[in-house]
């Protein structure tokens, strides 16, 4: 790729984030507090499985050292 086809590629990308609607740190945080607020509930992670069948991360076999 040429130096002039770079230029442009790197302009276009310029252009693009450019006309991207911004918000403000401050407000992404309230947003993202209240989704994890709101779906709590769901994350395994946080309330754990009910059966230990249904965790995919579960070791399916025991280790072995040889």
């Amino acid at each position: 790729m040429s130096n002039v086809q770079q230029q442009k590629k790197m302009v276009e990308q310029l252009r693009l984030e450019c006309s991207m609607e911004r918000k403000a740190v401050s407000q992404c945080v309230k947003d993202m507090i209240h989704f994890m607020e709101e779906n709590n509930n769901k994350d395994f992670l946080v309330i754990g499985f009910a059966n230990k069948k249904d965790n995919p991360y579960q070791e399916k076999s025991g280790c072995s050292v040889l």
